[in-house]
């Protein structure tokens, strides 16, 4: 895959400065070096696999006024991409990239794997907590998320969170859908 690196800077709500084009590098590094194992079951067999996101990246062309990168090329996992042909990976709302903190990227992840196209989703305080990968206390972690919820920064979707139940609750911020869940 080629691209521009100013396109894949602002897509993903950076600043188009000197200084994001070397974070760019670093953060295509990080993507290489990510690992990720799984248990895929095929055919009536269970398989362990491991692999990276990417296989790999170069930058393809510097500007000769100024050494900036313009251009990158990104080989991307077969695993990856065949489920990106396939349709079997979830979009992001593009603010989802405008989000600060690493627990709201996280809620973001979890709404947007459980509620899917479901208008609302529930789950315990301390299943969340796991699920989370927080390293916090469960205890900071209530304050944490209580502050998420205050702040109602999730792109597409809302959080509730009842302390008598010791849960919470994900719901779509799209009026209909939400609507239509409550009729049922």
């Amino acid at each position: 895959m080629r691209l521009t690196a100013y396109d894949l800077l602002v897509t993903t709500n950076r600043t188009t400065g000197g200084r994001s084009y070397e974070e760019l590098r670093g953060a295509l590094e990080r993507l290489r070096s990510t690992s990720i194992t799984t248990n895929i079951s095929t055919n009536g067999t269970r398989q362990s696999r491991g692999f990276g996101l990417i296989d790999n990246w170069e930058i393809v062309e510097r500007s000769a006024a100024n050494g900036r990168m313009l251009a990158v090329e990104i080989t991307l996992n077969k695993w990856l991409y065949n489920a990106l042909l396939a349709r079997e990976v979830l979009t992001l709302n593009r603010d989802y990239f405008r989000l600060s903190g690493g627990l709201e990227r996280r809620l973001y992840e979890l709404a947007r794997k459980h509620c899917g196209n479901q208008a609302k989703w529930k789950i315990r305080m301390e299943l969340l907590h796991k699920k989370s990968g927080s390293r916090a206390t469960l205890i900071k972690f209530r304050e944490l998320l209580k502050r998420v919820v205050a702040a109602n920064c999730l792109p597409d979707y809302g959080l509730i969170y009842d302390a008598a139940e010791d849960e919470v609750s994900f719901y779509t911020k799209n009026i209909q859908k939400l609507t239509a869940s409550l009729a049922d």
